[in-house]
């Protein structure tokens, strides 16, 4: 494993909110009153939810995987909030459980793995 991964444990988390607008957004019809959330929008903010749960205790990590499904929509204008739990630790591989949800509407799951890499 890099070096220097005190803390690093099960169990950290971070929690992230977006409000759902401009590059955040797709519409199915192409018009601009049917836009959502889209699916990559919702991915980078689960990656990025991942980077900051463990932020201060590792100094690099790469995404490698991603498997989620997007289940629900979320109207343009609305905040979602994303949460990322480390569940898994094998050497420099990290795996995050990690959800999306628009008020109490699940609206993405899934999980998402990061290697830890050294600058």
């Amino acid at each position: 494993m890099p070096s220097n991964q005190d803390g690093l444990e099960l169990g950290l988390s971070a929690t992230r909110s977006l409000v759902v607008e401009g590059n955040h957004l797709y519409s199915p019809t192409g018009k601009a009153e049917h836009s959502v959330l889209s699916s990559p929008a919702m991915i980078m903010e689960m990656e990025i939810t991942c980077v900051e749960a463990v932020n201060g205790i590792i100094e690099a990590s790469v995404g490698f995987h991603v498997d989620v499904k997007h289940i629900a929509p979320t109207p343009a204008g609305e905040s979602v909030e994303t949460t990322a739990t480390l569940i898994e630790i094998n050497g420099n591989k990290l795996r995050f459980k990690v959800e999306t949800k628009y008020g109490e509407t699940l609206v993405g799951t899934g999980t998402h793995r990061r290697a830890i890499v050294d600058l």
